[in-house]
């Protein structure tokens, strides 16, 4: 059951980038991928290998619709490597209490900060790739600033989503 879940979260991410966060387009260049959410809310207690398939898996699927040469696989590969060096943001603890995150029972600012800190490694690489070229740099932290920005607002939306459904859970 748990792998379902985690499948119809990866179809239904995909889909909606795709068919929807791609049409946003904020003065003509900032996008919101709000498909990494499935990368930053991915439980902790799949292996790491298991980490890396699921993100280049969630990045291939999204080059293929928007056929950008696995710009999005590297860059999501690249999220998930770094992903557990982002749960010290979360706990204090040892390596065994950071395989075993709860993210429901994780306080809202230490949530935000590392939802914002996987946003924008992943949203850096992703432009650097794409440009390619250090001397487009004021171009590539632009748009890395403001899609940082825009997709944590889309993940901000998200929690509050989730809090709010958690809380009328009994």
């Amino acid at each position: 059951m748990k792998y379902a879940a985690i499948i119809a979260r990866f179809i239904l991410l995909v889909f909606l980038q795709v068919l929807v966060f791609n049409r946003f387009l904020f003065l003509g260049y900032f996008n919101p991928y709000v498909y990494i959410l499935f990368l930053i809310y991915l439980p902790t207690t799949i292996p790491r290998w298991g980490t890396l398939l699921w993100a280049f898996g969630l990045g291939l699927a999204v080059d293929l619709f928007e056929n950008s040469a696995g710009l999005h696989a590297a860059a999501s590969v690249f999220l998930a490597y770094l992903r557990p060096v982002f749960f010290g943001y979360l706990t204090r603890g040892t390596e065994q209490d950071r395989s075993a995150i709860n993210f429901r029972k994780v306080a809202p600012f230490a949530l935000g900060v590392y939802a914002l800190s996987c946003i924008f490694i992943h949203h850096l690489l992703l432009f650097l790739l794409e440009s390619f070229q250090w001397a487009e740099w004021k171009s590539i932290f632009k748009r890395t600033f403001f899609s940082t920005l825009f997709t944590f607002v889309f993940v901000l939306l998200f929690q509050l989503w989730n809090f709010r459904r958690n809380r009328t859970i009994p």
